[in-house]
């Protein structure tokens, strides 16, 4: 469980830049419709972490404007900080960091006990409130989209975050609208691949693997999150042991590598339906690029 400290700084910082973490997950991926007018390119991770700094520094001199602090943050926390959404696959990883509570553990010890936290502890609540509608707008108005997943998503079109994407890329209903579809079929991805036949046949073979050595599990991802659930020496002395079974059957059993496969093909078939929210998120943050650099280069140290 996070606590409130870590809750209110992920609230924060992965505000600032959603749309920028959320693409991360289609960088690098092959184009689709070579037939068609070629797609506009991808970004890639440096490139997304410019973005994502850029997005920060304009946040935090927005925030000053309005007579708060902001302490802005890398586009990944942690450098050892891993998505798994099919389950621990990496049996290197798995043997280092177990289902990564010491990552978590230590992100939340980092947001109670540095500059953002003990400046956050150190407002009212009004004051709270008031930074919060700096930050993000006083209400989930003003832009809004049509999930993938069902139901409209809303976001202020007032507040520094807004304002960020403003001066990055112009039309911030449209930035959002393309973004956020891209954030969404992510999550539409991965349950296409939850429920796949192929998926599933495998998934049958890891569960029989873990059993056999001591970790009964129906699906990995739900193992993680029961072990993660629990606390105390004696859960935490079983997290690398639970995990490496985890890692080391997704791989004996083939499931690694049907996710995988089926996560690549889904991905060109979700890409080629969606073209237009793609191609209308690569093509803003292709052009903000030099808009970016110029934004580093005049904040940073600052």
């Amino acid at each position: 469980m996070l606590n409130t400290a870590r809750r209110n700084w992920i609230s924060a910082s992965l505000a600032a830049g959603v749309a920028l973490l959320a693409v991360a997950a289609w960088t690098a991926l092959p184009a689709d419709g070579a037939a068609q007018r070629a797609p506009v390119r991808a970004v890639d991770a440096a490139e997304l972490d410019l973005l994502h700094t850029a997005g920060e520094l304009l946040v935090r001199d927005c925030m000053r404007a309005q007579g708060f602090s902001y302490w802005p943050v890398p586009r990944v926390p942690h450098p050892d900080l891993r998505d798994f959404p099919y389950g621990v696959d990496d049996v290197d990883w798995a043997r280092s960091h177990g289902f990564g509570r010491g990552i978590e553990r230590l992100l939340d010890e980092e947001a109670v006990s540095g500059p953002a936290g003990q400046y956050e502890r150190g407002l009212s609540a009004g004051q709270r409130e008031a930074r919060g509608a700096a930050l993000l707008g006083p209400d989930a108005r003003g832009l809004e989209v049509e999930s993938p997943l069902g139901g409209t998503l809303g976001h202020s079109d007032r507040g520094c975050v807004t304002e960020s994407w403003r001066q990055l890329y112009g039309d911030v209903r449209l930035w959002y609208r393309s973004s956020e579809t891209v954030n969404q079929l992510a999550a539409v991805r991965t349950g296409r691949v939850n429920q796949d036949p192929a998926f599933r046949t495998s998934l049958a073979a890891w569960s029989e693997c873990v059993g056999r050595r001591g970790h009964p599990a129906g699906h990995p991802v739900r193992q993680r999150e029961e072990q993660l659930a629990r606390t105390g020496p004696e859960a935490e002395a079983q997290d690398v042991p639970m995990a490496a079974a985890q890692a080391e059957c997704a791989r004996s059993s083939g499931l690694a590598d049907t996710a995988q496969d089926l996560h690549r093909r889904l991905s060109d078939k979700i890409r080629s339906d969606n073209r237009a929210a793609f191609d209308a998120m690569r093509r803003m943050q292709v052009a903000a690029l030099p808009t970016a650099r110029d934004v580093v280069a005049r904040l940073s140290g600052t």
